[in-house]
């Protein structure tokens, strides 16, 4: 598995500390909207390569994130 360390900006406004509530976030929506969010996929990829930026973030957070980068991939285009 790899993973993406950090989006195009490199800024992330969570540190690894606050990061859990916008990865539960981002999971909830994406598990309930899915494909019929009314944002694209480029929308959520770049929520999640933001929250990938987030400095000193663990396993765990980045495995959670590489999932929820798989499922946007999954989205019908």
């Amino acid at each position: 598995m790899t993973f993406i360390d950090k989006n195009p900006t490199g800024i992330s406004p969570y540190t690894f500390r606050n990061i859990d509530p916008a990865i539960g976030h981002l999971e909830q929506v994406l598990g309930a909207e899915g494909a019929d969010s009314l944002f694209s996929r480029t929308y959520w990829r770049g929520r999640v390569l933001q929250a990938l930026a987030t400095q000193g973030l663990s396993p765990n957070q980045q495995q959670r994130l590489q999932r929820l980068l798989e499922s946007i991939d999954a989205f019908p285009a």
